[in-house]
């Protein structure tokens, strides 16, 4: 097992948000055949696979490739407060425009995802 701990930290971050393997590949859109690569350690995820499945499970995606770095992000008070504010507007919103405001969100991560700025 060349990455075993990366197949490690993997397990530990699905235990801890209690969701299978197949629940984890359709929330991140990552392959079921990939996850079970990055499990048995045959494989380790690259950036763009780390990064959704990180999202998803709620840990660093550079903590799930096997660097010393911290398991989950640490938020800054300023940042929650953003978030914060972000939220009480969005839940003032109807269904509709939620649904545009999750669309337009979606959109601008996807061209993140991209390289694009």
């Amino acid at each position: 097992m060349k990455n075993e701990l990366t197949a490690k930290r993997l397990q530990a971050a699905l235990t801890d948000a209690n969701i299978s393997q197949q629940e984890l590949a359709e929330k991140s859109g990552v392959s079921k055949a990939s996850i079970s690569q990055y499990m048995n350690g045959s494989h380790a995820p690259g950036n763009i696979s780390a990064k959704k499945i990180g999202k998803i499970l709620n840990v660093e995606s550079m903590w799930l490739m096997g660097f010393d770095v911290e398991k989950k992000k640490k938020i800054s008070s300023e940042s929650a407060k953003h978030d914060i504010a972000f939220l009480e507007k969005f839940s003032l919103l109807n269904e509709r425009d939620k649904r545009i405001v999750m669309s337009m969100i979606d959109f601008m991560l996807l061209g993140k995802e991209s390289g694009a700025n």
